[in-house]
């Protein structure tokens, strides 16, 4: 079985084959802005004659070999024109330059798809190996909570506190998934006279309670994500006569890809309600022009609508069908949540990246979760346009 000391190993070596793929991409980015500049410089006709017909290479090693084949082709003409004394010797010796240059950057982007392969193949045994783990962490906990009902069973779940009780009762009206709005609720209706957390350590260790803690990253405090459990909502039904409210977690998690994601989803709905908007942390799916689009968060403020994406890795094959469909949602703007700085980064790059390529006009808006500060006039802490 794992234990929390491989578990925390895993983690840091993803975290290290991470950051070297991030790398890797970041040293193709820049690669393939090179490239595009040489193009632009030493071949611009048929630069602009490939992006008219759409036949400009995507990739950095397809635009590596064609910058190298059409300056090559331009070079093997001149130096005919300089057989018959028609050429320029500046002009040829400047593209053989540029010849030289050309072939060092395409060995050079093949140098860095090739490290860029190994790479992932590296993150794709790690991310099965925690896949692994994470199963047998999984069978972990179902075991702890079994226990831990077992015992509660023994014990007797009639000694609950009123505050316990409370918070079962609010917890099954509501399915609640943060502490925060059922401790004003037992503040308000008198439970409690204070704020406190143990109504929920009382109702975990009865096995009436599951309390996720999520990985997040720089947001602050790391929260506690509720849900109770099959036992705890077979006791709200015995106890209130009706049954249970489905969990706002579970309902969260078969939408978005983690804990973190929902974490952040949460984050930024209650980073957009400060700002006055009304959100909906489940928007139906919008249908529009043949897509079924799902996007993580709807806002409204003084009647206008926007959809909202929360980004935790600002990578994969998905990623230019988001910010295509997220345009078609809002108009010519992207409004984007990541956790940091190092997030932010990455989609600032994806994104201009995609805009270049699709030869699209947006205004990018971001709220970095670790930069907004307290006094802020909005939301949104980075607006770029591309």
């Amino acid at each position: 079985m794992a234990d929390r000391a491989q578990i925390l190993l895993l983690r840091q070596q993803l975290e290290a084959a991470l950051a070297l793929k991030e790398r890797a991409e970041e040293a193709a980015r820049e690669a393939m802005a090179a490239l595009h500049q040489a193009c632009r410089a030493l071949i611009p006709a048929a630069y602009d004659e490939a992006r008219v017909r759409g036949t400009l290479p995507s990739t950095p090693t397809e635009l590596a070999a064609f910058l190298a084949e059409k300056v090559s082709a331009r070079l093997a003409y001149l130096e005919l024109l300089a057989h018959q004394a028609k050429a320029d010797p500046g002009e040829i010796e400047r593209l053989r330059e540029a010849a030289r240059e050309a072939q060092l950057l395409r060995e050079r982007v093949e140098t860095l798809e090739g490290e860029k392969a190994i790479l992932e193949a590296r993150l794709r045994a790690k991310e099965e190996e925690a896949a692994r783990l994470r199963e047998e962490l999984e069978g972990l906990r179902r075991a702890l909570r079994e226990a831990r009902a077992a015992g509660a069973e023994t014990a007797g779940s009639g000694e609950l506190s009123p505050a316990a009780l409370a918070a079962l009762r609010i917890l099954g009206e509501t399915g609640a998934v943060l502490r925060k709005p059922v401790m004003e609720r037992l503040l308000r209706e008198g439970a409690l006279e204070r704020e406190s957390v143990k109504p929920f350590q009382e109702l975990e260790a009865a096995g009436l309670l599951e309390q996720v803690k999520p990985r997040i990253e720089s947001v602050g405090n790391t929260p506690f994500l509720l849900r109770l459990t099959e036992r705890g909502r077979e006791e709200y039904r015995r106890r209130f006569g009706a049954d249970p409210a489905e969990p706002l977690l579970d309902r969260l998690l078969r939408r978005h890809k983690s804990e973190e994601h929902v974490w952040l989803n949460l984050r930024a709905a209650e980073v957009l309600e400060r700002f006055g908007y009304a959100v909906d942390l489940l928007p139906e799916p919008v249908r529009i022009e043949g897509r079924h689009i799902d996007p993580d968060l709807a806002a409204v403020r003084d009647g206008k609508a926007i959809y909202v994406e929360c980004e935790r890795t600002a990578k994969g094959e998905e990623l230019d069908r988001k910010w295509e469909n997220m345009l078609l949602l809002n108009g010519n703007a992207l409004y984007v949540f990541v956790p940091d700085t190092k997030i932010q980064s990455a989609v600032v790059s994806a994104v201009g990246l995609w805009a270049y390529r699709a030869r699209r006009k947006l205004a990018l808006h971001i709220c970095n979760l670790a930069k907004l500060p307290d006094d802020a006039e909005e939301p949104w802490t980075l607006k770029r346009e591309f």
